[in-house]
């Protein structure tokens, strides 16, 4: 496996597989790698002659009061990680050249962007969706794969592609859990062992809204009651937002149908855990 720093560089190494007819998969990340990461990893290599994954904590998409500087930062843990899972490359640029004093330009989200977390997080899907298609642009890959766990970003990375005609594929990959049906987060080393029991609560509303509109519930506001209900029985743990919406356009709903996003960002000792699920219903 091999890490590479530069942006030439790396540019050159994709320009090389691409005319020898190789398939590029890539998996961005932050770093911090968890087994959410590696699950991506691992689909990337055997779809794929080349696998890419890049680690860069990326600072325009924290906002001044975030953490960006307390992001967890473990390079040489993640790169046995992400070897073992089969990255052949190590992409790791660092803010300077990704960002030079001369940066100026900036993608932004559309309508896509007003809810969840484009609402609750001004500028962090602009940031978001910056850094991705620069990485596109310089790893050129076949095939990028994310997480649905932030949801919202995948959609707006899809609909970027869409629009801007990418010569790419966009790869959902379901969130992989603890075997107690907590969503992988690298936010977790933040948290206590009872923080962590705290946080099934998350899926567990979850769980128990697929199971209302399995019986035939359809009206929202009462599903989000229920889910909220189930949340505050449990101390010191507060619901940010319970969202519900369209997949995969984000379009508020207030019935349930056709295919449905239901995300929410629960609050633990200040670490903001996200979750979702999306419902396919039959009408």
């Amino acid at each position: 496996m091999n890490i590479v720093k530069s942006l030439k560089s790396m540019q050159k190494l994709a320009d090389r597989y691409r005319q020898g007819g190789k398939q590029i998969g890539f998996i961005p990340t932050m770093g911090a790698l968890h087994e959410g990461h590696l699950s991506l990893i691992r689909k990337s290599a055997k779809q794929n002659n080349l696998t890419v994954v890049s680690i860069f904590v990326n600072p325009v998409q924290f906002s001044p009061d975030e953490d960006y500087a307390k992001y967890p930062r473990s390079f040489k843990s993640d790169c046995r990680k992400a070897k073992i899972a089969g990255a052949d490359i190590i992409f790791n640029p660092s803010a300077d050249d990704m960002y030079p004093e001369s940066f100026q330009t900036y993608i932004t989200p559309g309508s896509i962007n007003d809810c969840l977390e484009g609402a609750a997080r001004p500028n962090h899907m602009r940031g978001a969706a910056t850094v991705c298609i620069k990485l596109f642009n310089i790893v050129k890959p076949h095939r990028s794969y994310f997480g649905q766990k932030d949801a919202q970003q995948l959609a707006i990375i899809k609909q970027i592609t869409a629009d801007l005609n990418l010569d790419m594929k966009i790869v959902r990959c379901p969130i992989i859990r603890t075997k107690t049906g907590i969503a992988m987060s690298s936010r977790h080393s933040y948290l206590s062992k009872d923080d962590l029991k705290k946080a099934e609560v998350i899926y567990k509303s979850l769980r128990l809204a697929r199971k209302l509109i399995n019986s035939g519930q359809t009206r929202v506001h009462i599903i989000q009651s229920k889910m909220t209900e189930l949340i505050n029985s449990i101390p010191d743990v507060s619901i940010e937002y319970i969202s519900f919406n369209r997949w995969d356009d984000l379009k508020k709903i207030k019935t349930i149908d056709g295919r449905v996003l239901i995300s929410l960002v629960v609050v633990i000792n200040k670490i903001r855990l996200l979750d979702n699920i999306i419902i396919k219903t039959g009408r």
